[in-house]
């Protein structure tokens, strides 16, 4: 969520702020706001790209004919590139990012990383090429942190029904402080509001098109119950509750499968005759692959996206009822990870079945239920409303019998049922896995005091 508001103007307050030294030694001041806006914008780009160049990318090693031998890693700035420094290394490195404020430096890190990721994944899905530099013929802008300490920075202070102040605080290094006047300097952007600004996290400021945007903090999600439920994921339900109601992720239908794979084989066909033809330049270049790829993206991305609306709304609904959410601690990359094939000692060259084709087959259906995203969507909104996801050992939950706590592998007749050896209890096993994960969340916050 975002609150985007515009820039009636800026005023400079405090000493004058110290730009860098020119290239014949002398340090360089302004006290002119406009100067002071663009000084700020070129910091912020310039650590951006400084993160940036670090990035890797592949890189085509080519023969004496020109031909493409082999693909290399290569950070995107060159394989000259220095390490990245700190922020506080580059300030002393770069004399005119010296005074650039703590919280507009730090705030280009989450953001390349976020900008780099996206990036990658539109490439992926959609096509285009890998995220590159920011330009400053592209616009001027930078993202600053909302702290508030003593010097705090990017506070709003409403000035009348329709107006307020974004403040933006800094100070010089104390070698290059000017005669006569003291080390701190504000910026004041005064900004038009129509609606009450809600809690923010920080301001991305557009020099170019003159607004602000406030990135808010997201909203509380009105409860309408206080219960406590355990949630068992699982593969066959994607998730089963302690009080016996099954939630199933949407799945995609048999027809959108059998095109996917058609498509998929049209491709890998497409791909083996451009290889062929002029190697892997040519398998990108080709017009009929990139309309196969399209098509692929656009079902695939459909399935992705009624996917996580199924989510969304799952979670929403569970934050609302619920105070307390249990969950089992599930490491679900060491679950996903492929078996290493075995060498067949009879015969060399060759490796032993060990179940590879089957534990892929499990591997996509646990990935396809997400269960990742689906609990970082949870925590999110359980703290949003003051509720608890509490996450307690999964080890044992659905060989555990939840009436007498006896616990043995026999327990478990087949997927589905769950069948206690030792007293004769029967119910769903992951219920039953549910129930036994609500119990451990109630003992471990002290009966259910969320």
């Amino acid at each position: 969520m975002s609150q985007k508001v515009r820039i009636n103007g800026v005023k400079h307050v405090g000493a004058s702020v110290f730009l860098g030294v020119d290239h014949c030694g002398n340090p360089r001041w302004t006290r002119n706001p406009e100067r002071i806006m663009v000084w700020l914008c070129d910091g912020w780009r310039a650590r951006f790209n400084q993160r940036r160049e670090q990035r890797p990318h592949n890189v085509p090693v080519k023969d004496e004919a020109g031909g493409i031998v082999d693909w290399v890693k290569e950070p995107l700035g060159g394989s000259n590139v220095a390490e990245l420094l700190s922020d506080k290394e580059a300030r002393l490195q770069c004399s005119w990012m010296a005074g650039i404020p703590a919280p507009i430096l730090s705030s280009t890190d989450r953001i390349e990383n976020t900008e780099w990721s996206a990036g990658l994944k539109r490439k992926k899905t959609i096509g285009g090429r890998v995220p590159g530099f920011k330009s400053r013929h592209r616009g001027l802008n930078f993202v600053c942190w909302r702290n508030k300490d003593k010097t705090g920075n990017a506070i709003f202070h409403k000035t009348g029904r329709k107006s307020g102040v974004v403040v933006i605080t800094g100070m010089n290094p104390s070698q290059w402080r000017k005669s006569g006047e003291k080390l701190h300097w504000r910026i004041v952007i005064h900004v038009r509001v129509s609606q009450p600004i809600r809690p923010y996290t920080s301001v991305h400021i557009d020099w170019t098109h003159r607004s602000l945007v406030f990135v808010n903090m997201p909203l509380p999600l009105p409860r309408t119950g206080d219960g406590a439920i355990g949630l068992d994921r699982g593969c066959v339900h994607t998730l089963a509750s302690s009080g016996g109601i099954f939630m199933d992720m949407p799945k995609p239908s048999k027809t959108e499968l059998k095109r996917l794979k058609y498509l998929q084989c049209r491709m890998s066909r497409q791909d083996r005759v451009n290889e062929a033809r002029g190697g892997r330049t040519a398998k990108f270049e080709s017009k009929r692959r990139r309309r196969t790829l399209s098509e692929f993206n656009a079902l695939n991305s459909r399935i992705i996206r009624r996917r996580n609306d199924w989510i969304e709304r799952t979670t929403t609904r569970l934050a609302r009822e619920n105070i307390l959410v249990a969950l089992e601690d599930l490491d679900v990359q060491a679950m996903t990870r492929r078996p290493k094939p075995k060498p067949d000692p009879a015969k060399p060259g060759q490796y032993l079945h060990n179940g590879a084709k089957a534990k892929a087959g499990l591997n996509r259906s646990i990935l396809s239920n997400n269960w990742s995203r689906l609990m970082k969507r949870l925590k999110d909104k359980m703290d949003a409303n003051g509720g608890k996801l509490v996450i307690v050992p999964a080890a044992y939950t659905s060989q555990t019998c939840h009436k007498c706590g006896h616990v043995a592998k026999g327990n478990r007749d087949s997927q589905a049922v769950f069948r206690c050896v030792e007293c004769g209890y029967q119910t769903n096993a992951d219920v039953n896995a549910a129930m036994n994960i609500l119990d451990r969340a109630l003992d471990k916050t002290g009966g259910g005091t969320a």
